[in-house]
């Protein structure tokens, strides 16, 4: 990352993120090329203002002492085919039906989170992939390689990073054209969100908040993944120097010190509305969240928990296809409730992958996925929007306090016969 010690708006602390162990970071075969594009990246607009991002983090500040829910959903991997103006009306239309599905089960105001404008990376767990009896790399996203099956498409192309602001900037503008971006109300607005992964493309977009601090103009909420949650390594200690509120996905393999130590680095201050994690168990593992949830509230942090109902409950079918059943995904919505519940923490809302397309790509409600023209993901299985409807009427947020014994028991009941 020796290249970005010449960007003067980025700071020391930015700087230092950069020397930083960096995981799931392309393997860019042209230096000239990259060096352009994170020129050309860098010299361009901010995608979003500082002005935005502060007002979601009050928001968010808000959302912990309960006064709103959250619902963050789009694609698992932006598609350009799909990034034009039509396309995102669809979308906006899918997350104003989910919202208001979620209104009605919290009673709350819902604060709208799209998975748009910039989720065109994604981590992978396998460096390649078999196809056909071909061993090729495996596809990271458009930030990064093409997903046609052939192995030039797979080759990283760092001209990528300026085609995808550009697809994002077009995103946003069409939001704009919605009446949904800057000037709309708060409980209106469509904020944007994606994980900041590709370090190439994120570093060029840091920019000045005006009063000596700094914030990341690519999103308004950005995430930390869970293959990259490192505490000493770049991702994490890049948004801990940032002033953008952040999240953080946590899996069933994280300890009470991996959570803490997380904390430490990402919310020094105690800052509400600073820091979520958004918790990917599984629903037949999400009990094992609660010890989590209550050291950090017993450590003082005010941290906001999202459930992710999607990533623990991926299997694989038959011919290898990748599959999401729709009722453990329920399942988990309901137990991820009365776990956080439980554990003192707050439920702050939903992080989930759909599609407003006719899609059949999870099983349930109807639906048995196979390989054909309706399963169109370019990464992971999303639910279709009827699916999704399902999904988000089971989001019904209780406090401790209105827990009773006999829900206890019937949580309990439940994780014995999920075994």
């Amino acid at each position: 990352m020796e290249s970005f010690r010449h960007l003067p708006a980025a700071g020391a602390a930015v700087l230092d993120a950069t020397e930083r162990p960096a995981a799931q970071q392309p393997q860019w075969p042209d230096p000239v090329q990259l060096d352009a594009a994170r020129e050309e990246v860098r010299a361009g607009p901010a995608l979003v203002g500082w002005d935005g991002v502060r007002r979601l983090g009050d928001l968010l500040a808000r959302a912990a002492t309960g006064n709103f829910c959250v619902l963050q959903a789009g694609d698992c991997a932006e598609d350009p085919a799909e990034c034009g103006a039509d396309d995102v009306e669809r979308k906006v239309e899918m997350l104003d039906v989910l919202a208001d599905i979620m209104r009605v089960g919290s009673g709350r105001p819902v604060l709208t989170v799209g998975r748009m404008a910039g989720q065109f990376a994604k981590p992978r767990s396998n460096r390649y992939e078999e196809h056909h009896g071909r061993t090729l790399p495996v596809y990271r996203g458009t930030m990064v390689n093409s997903p046609e099956p052939y192995a030039a498409a797979r080759v990283p192309d760092p001209r990528r990073l300026v085609r995808c602001r550009d697809l994002a900037l077009g995103v946003l503008s069409a939001v704009d054209e919605l009446g949904r971006g800057d000037r709309a109300a708060d409980t209106e607005r469509i904020w944007t969100s994606h994980e900041a992964l590709v370090l190439d493309y994120e570093v060029p977009l840091v920019r000045p908040t005006g009063d000596g601090g700094h914030y990341l103009a690519s999103t308004h909420w950005p995430w930390i993944g869970e293959r990259t949650r490192q505490p000493d390594g770049a991702h994490v200690r890049l948004l801990a120097s940032l002033r953008n509120p952040i999240a953080c996905k946590v899996s069933s393999d994280a300890s009470v010190d991996d959570v803490l130590r997380l904390c430490e680095v990402l919310d020094p201050d105690r800052t509400p509305g600073r820091l979520t994690f958004t918790a990917r168990f599984g629903a037949r593992r999400v009990e094992r969240l609660e010890p989590l949830v209550r050291a950090v509230r017993e450590a003082g942090y005010p941290v906001l928990w999202m459930c992710d109902p999607m990533h623990g409950n991926t299997t694989r079918g038959a011919g290898g296809l990748k599959v999401r059943r729709l009722d453990e995904i329920m399942n988990e919505i309901r137990l991820f409730v009365s776990v956080v519940a439980a554990g003192g923490g707050v439920c702050a809302g939903l992080h989930i992958e759909t599609s407003p397309n006719a899609i059949c790509e999870c099983d349930g409600a109807g639906i048995v996925p196979g390989q054909g023209g309706a399963y169109q993901t370019l990464c992971d299985p999303r639910l279709n929007l009827m699916q999704a409807v399902a999904a988000c009427a089971h989001w019904q947020p209780r406090t401790a306090a209105t827990r009773t014994a006999k829900e206890d028991r019937r949580w309990d009941s439940k994780l014995d016969t999920m075994g």
